[in-house]
């Protein structure tokens, strides 16, 4: 609006955490304020221009937990990054694009955190992987905790008000999104009047389902040893169960317990049994060992109420994998 891109560092968003909630749930590096955008409200509702409000350093701990210097220094760049691309976002939907709705949270999310990994990576074209892993750690750590326990983390939240597994889903189908249809795919998704599930079908020209349900199966064959793994079931430019995972175990095994965090319920095709709450976009995930010349089985979705799937379809995604 104004022409430039104003980093606020400001104690005002280091108050907005007691030290109690920082301690048990983490804090708020950052943000952006949509109304900020907004030339015509009043000045009391908006600072009219593109503005990053950043925690600042408070190493005694006066305004909420303690932050460093060094420590702020660490998650600034990541965090703008990431807010940059919501106010990217938001001005193309909103503003630019005249559309009375922003981008879906799952979506915007997915976006944000596929920004960070981006900016780390033009630090990589210059060797420097240190500061590769800075940027792009949060992704990878979130992506570990969805993938630990699929079957509680949706992907399709409206807002973006979800957990780190949540979040972690968001840049999983995000990056498996990229790998599929281009670098130039995040453009695609920023500059249009589309949101959500119709805004990735309209710029990949495949169905939400036919991508989500492809997802959720890279999610698990992607790189899988002694398997024929289809380009369209795959990553390309990480390979999380033969490298990034592994390595993070070894480097670190308190908080990467597995090699690889999906860890499918096994058993046999007729004593498959798996209960909880379907999330949207996500699931659970099973392998049923069939032998040579088993008889058949039959799976049955059951729910807690007749109507239960009046309104919700279920969605089972099989794979045969040996």
């Amino acid at each position: 609006t104004n022409g430039v891109v104003i980093a606020l560092m400001t104690p005002v968003v280091n108050a907005l955490v007691t030290k109690a909630m920082c301690t048990s749930s983490g804090f708020i590096a950052g943000f952006f304020f949509p109304p900020d955008l907004d030339l015509g409200a009043p000045t009391s509702q908006s600072n009219h221009g593109e503005i990053f409000y950043s925690i600042v350093a408070d190493p005694s701990g006066t305004l909420s937990c303690a932050h460093s210097t060094a420590g702020v220094k660490s998650i600034a760049p990541g965090t703008f990054v990431h807010e940059f691309q919501h106010m990217i976002n938001f001005a193309q939907h909103r503003l630019i694009l005249k559309r009375t709705a922003s981008e879906e949270g799952w979506l915007d999310e997915g976006l944000s955190k596929y920004a960070e990994e981006l900016a780390g990576r033009s630090y990589l074209q210059q060797g420097d992987t240190a500061t590769f892993s800075q940027y792009a750690f949060n992704d990878v750590d979130d992506a570990y905790k969805y993938l630990s326990a699929t079957g509680g983390s949706p992907l399709l939240i409206e807002f973006d008000q979800g957990t780190l597994a949540d979040v972690g889903a968001s840049w999983l189908f995000m990056r498996y999104l990229v790998d599929q249809f281009g670098n130039s795919l995040p453009g695609k998704l920023d500059q249009t009047t589309l949101v959500g599930a119709a805004n990735v079908a309209a710029q990949t020209g495949q169905t939400f389902t036919t991508t989500v349900t492809r997802w959720a199966l890279a999610n698990w064959v992607s790189d899988l040893p002694s398997f024929m793994t289809p380009p369209e079931l795959s990553y390309t430019s990480w390979h999380f169960r033969t490298r990034t995972f592994a390595s993070l175990h070894q480097q670190d095994s308190t908080d990467f317990p597995l090699p690889y965090p999906l860890v499918p319920a096994t058993s046999p095709g007729s004593a498959v049994n798996l209960s909880g709450t379907l999330q949207s976009g996500s699931g659970f995930y099973g392998r049923a060992l069939q032998g040579p010349g088993a008889q058949a089985f039959t799976l049955l979705f059951n729910g807690s109420s007749p109507s239960v799937f009046t309104a919700v379809v279920p969605r089972l995604n099989v794979i045969r994998i040996r």
